[in-house]
Formats: structure tokens, C-alpha cells, sequence
């Protein structure tokens, strides 16, 4: 896109703004934009929120997991209402093969969803509006929120690996559930508010679905785990409790980069591959089964701190 510069008078010149952007943002006479300069570039910004309005999507013949990464899709990218139409009443639950109300299946996802509700519902459909103004300084507090539960999930499935304690793996759910509701309100946030740093807005985004994918390894691993009903062995506990320690390297290494804490994940990493080698013959199909699930974990750590980097500089 290219604009040409305007002479006014001796001193000053004038660049035309987008409408499509002044649109989007709500931009009026008289309002202040932020201008940062860098290098040959400048960069226009605002403190206004991107206005999406509503959108109204039908999921009929949808089944429960594309409804809720449907709903949970148009959260993200900022919608402020969403009417969410539907033809039958019931969905279909592929993971245990059954039917559930379509509705419960809403209300449930808009309960992960921070910031919204439902306002109305009636047959055949319902509609999900904002009750809080999203706000950037919102995001540095959610993001440290969101590692510090990670770390809490990562303590709590040990604990009821080591026990098999189904008690401790079932409460794992509502841990995942929350987890994934600040993840989302993140995301909403980056699209709707942007980042700090205009050109590192993506990497954040990025990264955040990384955090996603881990925590939703740490929610299979418990199912699993409470549905085989078997307690840790002495190995594959070691195992377990060497990639957490790989996690907390990154945590540490996000809010105080080292190079020094790469090599050690590098070297940690390479110790855990080694051990599964070692300890092969002494762990159960089952829990080998689990551990080299776990093991997706370090891959995505890996992910994490590449872009970390990136983010560094």
C-alpha cells in the first residue's frame, strides 16, 4: 500500500490513513494515533479496539468438538455478539459416541470463554455478547497467570501419576478448562487490542497455541492414566519428572532469557531420550505408551524457545 505525501505549507506533510483501517478502528476527527519511529519505518497505531459487531454462524450437522472450536474460533478473533443457530437440538459426542444437547454443549464452551455470556436463548438458536472491555494491559498479568498453572498442572499430574490417584487426574479437567479459557482470552486480546510490540504480535500468538497444545498432552496423559489405572514406576517417574524439569527451564528462560538455560534444556532434552533407551525393558507397553506422549512435550518446549529467541531480538 502506498501513499503519496502531501506539502502543506513549508514545514508540514500529510499522509492519508487507510479508510479500511480508520473503519475498523473507529477512527474519528480530532482523535490521537500513536507514532513510533523506527529505522526507515513508521509505525501508526491506536488505543482503540478492532469493532467487529456480530456474527451469526448455523452449526447444524456439527458435531460437539467443531462446535466448540467454532465458537471458540469467533472468540478469538474478536467478535463482541455471536448468534449461533441450530436446526437439531443434539450434537454428536464422537469422543464417547453418544448424543448431547446442542445447548449444553454452548453453554459449557461460553463457561471457558472470559469476558462473555449468554444473553438470549430460545429453540433454535442463542446469543453470545462481551460483558467486559478487553484491555492490553490485561495481557502480560494473563500470560504469567497462564505459565504459573502450567507449572501447577505439570506438579499435580506427577502426584497422581505417582499414586494413581484418579481423584487428583479427574481435577486435571477443570485445570485444562481453565487454562484454555485465559489462552483463548489472549488470543482475543491480540486480535482485537494487538501487542505492545506491533511486530511481535504474531510470535506471541504463536506462542500461545504452542502453551495450548501442552496443556492439552498434560489433559490426554491423565485420561489415560485414569483409565488404565496403573501407578508409576521408579523409572518412568524419572522420566516424567526430567521433562517437567524441561518446562520449568523455558518458564525461567521466558522471563529471564540466557543463553546459558538453552544449552541446559539442549543437554536436559538429550538425557531424557537417553534414559527412554535405557529404561525401556524396566516400563510397561502402558506407561511407555504415556511417557513417549509426554515426550511431545519437550518437541513443543523446543518450538517455545525458538521463537523465544526471535522475541529477543
Amino acid at each position: 500500500m502506498k501513499r503519496k505525501v502531501i506539502q502543506i505549507a513549508k514545514s508540514t506533510q500529510l499522509v492519508s490513513l487507510p479508510r479500511a483501517w480508520t473503519k475498523k478502528y473507529n477512527i474519528q476527527k480530532g482523535d490521537e494515533l500513536d507514532i513510533e519511529e523506527e529505522s526507515n519505518k513508521l509505525i501508526v497505531s491506536t488505543e482503540k479496539n478492532v469493532i467487529l459487531g456480530t456474527k451469526e454462524v448455523d452449526v447444524t450437522n456439527l458435531d460437539r468438538l467443531t462446535i466448540i472450536f467454532f465458537i471458540r474460533s469467533l472468540y478469538k478473533i474478536g467478535y463482541d455478539e455471536m448468534t449461533i443457530t441450530f436446526k437439531n437440538q443434539v450434537c454428536l459426542d464422537l469422543r464417547n459416541n453418544k448424543q448431547v444437547p446442542v445447548m449444553e454443549v454452548i453453554t459449557r464452551e461460553v463457561s471457558r470463554l472470559n469476558g462473555v455470556e449468554i444473553f438470549t436463548q430460545k429453540e433454535g438458536y442463542c446469543i453470545i455478547k462481551t460483558i467486559s472491555e478487553d484491555s492490553a494491559k490485561a495481557f502480560d498479568n494473563m500470560l504469567r497467570r497462564i505459565f504459573l498453572l502450567l507449572e501447577e498442572t505439570f506438579r499435580e499430574l506427577e502426584e497422581g501419576y505417582n499414586k494413581g490417584d484418579k481423584t487428583i487426574l479427574q481435577g486435571l479437567q477443570r485445570k485444562h478448562d481453565v487454562i484454555t479459557k485465559f489462552i483463548s482470552y489472549s488470543e482475543r486480546l491480540l486480535n482485537k487490542v494487538g501487542y505492545k510490540e506491533i511486530k511481535k504480535r504474531d510470535l506471541m500468538f504463536h506462542q500461545l497455541e504452542v502453551l495450548d497444545m501442552i496443556i492439552d498432552i498434560l489433559k490426554h496423559s491423565s485420561r489415560y492414566l485414569e483409565k488404565h489405572n496403573f501407578k508409576a514406576s521408579p523409572e518412568g517417574l524419572l522420566v516424567y519428572q526430567e521433562i517437567t524439569s524441561c518446562f520449568k527451564i523455558f518458564y525461567d528462560l521466558y522471563y529471564n532469557f540466557d543463553f546459558k538455560r538453552i544449552v541446559s534444556f539442549n543437554r536436559k532434552r538429550y538425557e531424557v531420550l537417553d534414559m527412554f533407551v535405557l529404561h525401556e525393558k524396566k516400563i510397561s507397553k502402558k506407561e511407555y505408551y504415556i511417557l513417549s506422549n509426554l515426550y511431545q512435550i519437550l518437541e513443543q518446549i523446543l518450538n517455545l524457545i525458538n521463537t523465544r529467541v526471535v522475541l529477543e531480538f
